[in-house]
């Protein structure tokens, strides 16, 4: 196996098939892991096997959503073709449709009828993208949905373009089937030429074996007698029991999906989502195949309109487009510069044609776009706010809105600003770079989530978080300089999961009093303050997250907050680890607190820290510092290779050590002061450089419970300089 094809370091092999592998690689550059597909030339299937997959790479490495693979690099190195990509850890929707089922569940340990489900709307959406690009996939199928995880939340990925038809390309001769035969619509199979539709049938059979439990809906003992079932039969009897509690409607979806016509069929990939999700909620209504008309015709999609200044456009403007508009109607823009400011009042879709830079909504006076109704759809647009009267590129004062692949802009005030309540619209795959304020900013009561979003703006913080507003960021990257990352006001709620927050020069998290925050799997990088900051009475919570490089301190909790923190690493600061005070509450479970340049833990004015299984080490102060009135319990955690003292105890300070490693540090393992309290059960003290205990002159000695083993020197300060005591058994 190579070491390396490209710039990309292997590390292990995937899979393979009769062209080619798979490998897990790493982009050292980035640091993040890739997987690296290839195929090698000297076969008989040279030129059909390099069309493919230049094809696949042509294809996916044209599409930037959050629910389909990305392709990150293409090329060839000494006759190798590969191609790197997003690296998905997780299942395949096959795998999950396919394993031993209980009635109403997926498979055993797995995902449930209803995950699957919303699953399927999640590749819907992917699949909408591409069509909206021109791209028609051709083998649709559960082992090219990749699932992996968000934090607790499954996600969809489609994958494997090999096959997919972009454009008017000729990589393929029309009449040739390319796919996978029970998932192949009648038309195609008839005539060889496939259509968005096609796609949707294919999704169709998905929804039917989800439903089924695995079961197709057209079936035969060989190749032919399938492809005849699929031209000629109905679908196999789905009886309604099967749905285990789920909305019985979703058997008229899967049947219009199924639809032998493809003018029968939902208009869009993205119908069929919001068709699922309806259902899913409870909100959906029957859903009847298409009335006909006068003639025998059927009834047409979802109208569309076109707006452009070119001879394809049907409207010079989107405020015409607009106001001939209904809801449901389908807005494509063409590329060009729209200088409007304009209220959105209608459930439209507003779809930008071609890349988000090229179709520009720009406003000098108030919001390029204000949605006030629930279930407006914008992508693959540029909103543009060049006012200079602080108003936001995008208002959202309305409920679930859905944003994706949008790029918002404003000159001097946020990006964008949620006024609405409940729980807020969506934003997947989108660009925030604000002014003012923030980024984006949430009022009071209003609610956000975010995924996979950049937020570079200049404004005093990336995610403004109003009192009994509450956000959700998911895969998000904030690198705005000048503020805050995110600040929750009072009572404000904000989860992050898989987030970085990169050099802010304000700090990364400040949570404020009673607001809470919860943070998952996050990194919060290089600030010129306080990673996380939580005031009076705050909240805040963190999982397997990274504190590090940060000016004054990794975190900082004072005047009663209560923090906890769980398998997070703070190390590398250039000021203290962490520091509780004010009556606050610090709680660390398996934490690593490691070279640090001030104390790694600091307690003060009546603070209390309790550690548990964390390492404290190799900082250029001291390990831990109970300060006056500091309180600190800590068991089963080590102390080792500090330059200063591993545990110091300040006059007023206490410290209880349960099952505790104090060792090779560079001075002595613990410095006790007049009027404090060290009690030691069942530790070890040794190899410290400068001795195991130091007293001051007028420090009590230390409590000693249980087999403890202090091998180093007990020492006490006297008024001639330090005086070594006998050593303690």
């Amino acid at each position: 196996m190579r070491e390396r094809i490209g710039k990309f370091e292997i590390l292990r092999l995937l899979g393979q098939g009769a062209m080619g592998k798979v490998f897990l690689g790493r982009d050292p550059g980035l640091g993040r892991e890739v997987a690296v597909k290839t195929i090698r030339l000297g076969s008989a299937f040279d030129a059909e096997a390099t069309a493919r997959f230049e094809r696949e790479a042509r294809a996916a490495g044209s599409l930037n959503h959050p629910n389909v693979v990305t392709v990150f690099e293409f090329g060839e190195d000494q006759g190798l073709y590969y191609m790197a990509m997003e690296w998905v850890d997780g299942a395949d929707l096959e795998t999950l449709i396919r394993g031993p089922r209980e009635p109403g569940q997926g498979p055993q340990g797995s995902l449930g009828q209803a995950e699957q489900l919303e699953l399927l709307a999640q590749a819907c959406d992917g699949l909408a993208y591409a069509h909206e690009r021109g791209i028609v996939h051709r083998d649709i199928k559960p082992a090219n949905i990749l699932v992996s995880r968000v934090g607790k939340r499954p996600v969809a990925k489609l994958m494997d373009f090999g096959v997919a038809l972009v454009g008017h390309s000729d990589l393929t001769q029309e009449g040739n089937w390319m796919g996978t035969v029970n998932y192949m619509a009648p038309e195609y199979l008839d005539s060889g030429r496939a259509a968005p539709a096609s796609d949707i049938f294919a999704m169709g059979v998905i929804l039917y074996e989800i439903l089924s439990g695995g079961r197709r809906p057209f079936t035969g003992e060989t190749p032919t007698s399938v492809l005849t079932a699929i031209l000629r039969r109905p679908p196999a009897e789905l009886a309604p029991e099967a749905l285990a509690g789920l909305d019985p409607a979703l058997l008229e979806v899967a049947h219009r999906a199924l639809a032998k016509l493809p003018q029968d069929r939902y208009a869009t990939a993205d119908a069929l989502g919001q068709a699922i999700r309806a259902c899913l909620r409870g909100a959906a209504v029957p859903v009847p195949a298409p009335a006909a008309r006068a003639g025998g015709e059927p009834a047409p999609g979802p109208a569309t309109l076109v707006v452009g200044r070119s001879g394809k456009g049907q409207c010079m403007s989107l405020r015409v487009a607009l106001r001939q508009a209904e809801a449901g109607t389908v807005i494509q823009v063409l590329p060009g510069v729209y200088r409007e400011s304009l209220v959105v009042d209608k459930a439209v879709r507003i779809v930008g044609q071609g890349d988000p830079s090229e179709v520009i909504i720009e406003s000098a006076q108030g919001p390029c776009l204000s949605l006030q109704v629930a279930g407006v759809q914008l992508a693959n647009l540029l909103l543009q706010g060049v006012a200079g009267d602080g108003s936001p590129a995008l208002l959202v004062a309305a409920s679930e809105a859905r944003v994706e692949g949008c790029e918002l802009l404003a000159r001097q005030g946020p990006a964008l600003v949620l006024a609405g309540t409940g729980p807020g619209p969506v934003f997947r795959g989108c660009t925030f770079r604000g002014a003012g304020p923030a980024d984006v900013q949430l009022l009071a009561q209003s609610g956000v989530q975010l995924e996979d979003c950049l937020l570079e703006g200049t404004g005093l913080a990336g995610v403004e978080v109003a009192t009994g507003a509450r956000a959700v960021l998911a895969c998000c990257r904030l690198q705005n300089r000048q503020g805050l990352g995110v600040t929750l006001a009072p009572g404000g709620q904000a989860v992050l999961e898989d987030c970085q927050l990169v050099g802010q020069s304000a700090g990364g998290v400040q949570v404020e009093a009673d607001a809470r925050v919860e943070l998952q799997r996050c990194r919060i990088l290089d600030s010129g303050s306080v990673g996380v900051l939580v005031l009076e009475h705050g909240q805040a919570a963190l999982t397997d997250c990274e504190l590090r490089g940060h000016a004054l301190a990794g975190l900082h909790a004072v005047a009663g907050a209560a923090v906890q923190l769980q398998d997070c690493q703070v190390s590398g600061n250039a000021g203290l680890g962490v520091a509780v005070a004010g009556a606050g509450l610090l709680t660390l479970d398996r934490c690593e607190l490691k070279g640090n340049h001030e104390p790694a833990v600091l307690v003060q004015q009546g603070a209390t820290v309790q550690m548990k299984g964390c390492q404290v080490a190799d900082g250029q102060s001291f390990g831990v510092v109970c300060a006056r009135a500091g309180r600190g319990v800590l068991e089963g955690c080590g102390i080792h290779g500090n330059a200063r003292t591993g545990a110091k105890v300040e006059p007023g300070g206490s410290l209880l050590l349960v099952r505790c490693e104090l060792h090779d540090g560079r001075d002595t393992g613990i410095l006790l002061f007049e009027d404090a309290q060290v009690t030691l059960e069942e530790c070890v003290v040794h190899r410290n450089a400068r001795g195991g205990i130091l007293l001051a002159k007028d420090a009590s000695d230390p409590i000693l419970r249980g087999g403890n083993k202090i091998q180093d020197a007990l020492l006490r300060a006297s008024a001639g300089g330090v005086v070594k005591v006998a050593p303690v058994r």
